[in-house]
């Protein structure tokens, strides 16, 4: 008689994969790390793990990697220094058989690079095994960004709103110090920014005294755009923060930079004071802890119980 496979079961461990853009400064990493910290501490019974979604920034990594001692004595903990891709680090969780994993991308919209790990996650899923206790994984699901994505399970309005709330206290601080607020995201050239234009009809809707402005480091508008907009205005002072995860090289090089070329030196040759403060989003709890409720909400929406631990063994 040929051996039964009916009441074979796989060891189905739980885990966290935080799929971050990534950045190689240094002082851009406690935004990771804090968000890091949150989700873990909100499921202590899950493994945690990371990974960076860009390519040049893990090339960046791969390279320091030749010298790790420098890196190490710098304070880069070891799991960035190694850090993985998407694939290396699903490859990783999956031979340890964590074979439930929620897959939380902490890019702040759909853009090219949630787009990619989505079809990551997708390919993924399509596998099917000869014998279905050996599939790869019991369930592999891909969370929402933080401005949400398309869809009827999600209302992305809420997700906007949400961070909204999370980040208005910018545009009180701009109005206490009589400037015009200016956020600077990543934005690309491969996929619609529009979410953005609601988010800041959002943001005027709710302080009509202030104005705000969002720029795009890659997109539409950029600097020369936005200083059309302000032309506009009376203020000539100008409060600009990066609206992205982490205040990385596209903050430190082409925002807030001596360089005339960059948003700070163009803003302040049309005759704009600026007053800059490059910290990440993810340095911000309430900001942070959105990732939390994404995770929370697609654990549910997926039967995943991440408050247990989890049991079973190959028999």
């Amino acid at each position: 008689m040929g051996r039964t496979y009916k009441n074979r079961k796989q060891i189905n461990r739980k885990a966290i994969l935080l799929a971050h853009f990534g950045t190689s400064f240094l002082s851009a990493l406690p935004s990771l790390q804090n968000i890091e910290r949150h989700v873990r501490e909100a499921f202590p019974e899950v493994e945690v793990r990371s990974c960076f979604t860009s390519n040049m920034i893990r090339n960046i990594w791969s390279a320091r990697r030749r010298n790790p001692e420098r890196w190490l004595a710098k304070g880069v903990s070891g799991e960035v220094l190694d850090v993985q891709s998407f694939l290396g680090a699903i490859g990783g969780l999956q031979s340890e058989n964590y074979r439930t994993v929620i897959v939380q991308p902490t890019h702040v919209y759909h853009g090219e690079q949630y787009e990619d790990l989505k079809s990551y996650v997708n390919a993924l899923c399509s596998i099917r095994t000869i014998k279905q206790v050996w599939s790869p994984f019991e369930k592999l699901v891909l969370s929402r960004p933080a401005l949400g994505t398309y869809g009827i399970t999600y209302d992305y309005l809420d997700d906007l709103q949400e961070v909204v709330g999370v980040v208005e206290h910018d545009v009180y601080k701009a109005e206490g110090m009589g400037a015009s607020m200016l956020y600077v995201a990543h934005g690309n050239e491969f996929f619609s920014s529009g979410v953005f234009n609601e988010m800041l009809a959002a943001l005027r809707r709710n302080n009509p005294k202030t104005p705000v402005h969002i720029g795009m480091v890659e997109g539409f508008p950029g600097v020369e755009d936005i200083i059309e907009e302000l032309g506009k205005e009376n203020s000539r002072k100008v409060f600009m923060k990066p609206f992205m995860i982490t205040a990385g090289d596209h903050a430190h090089h082409d925002i807030d930079n001596e360089e005339p070329d960059s948003w700070r030196g163009c803003l302040e040759a049309a005759g704009y004071e600026v007053v800059t403060e490059m910290e990440g989003l993810g340095s911000n709890h309430s900001f942070a802890r959105l990732f939390v409720e994404r995770i929370r909400q697609t654990a549910l929406g997926n039967d995943i119980d991440l408050f247990r631990k989890p049991t079973g063994a190959v028999r």
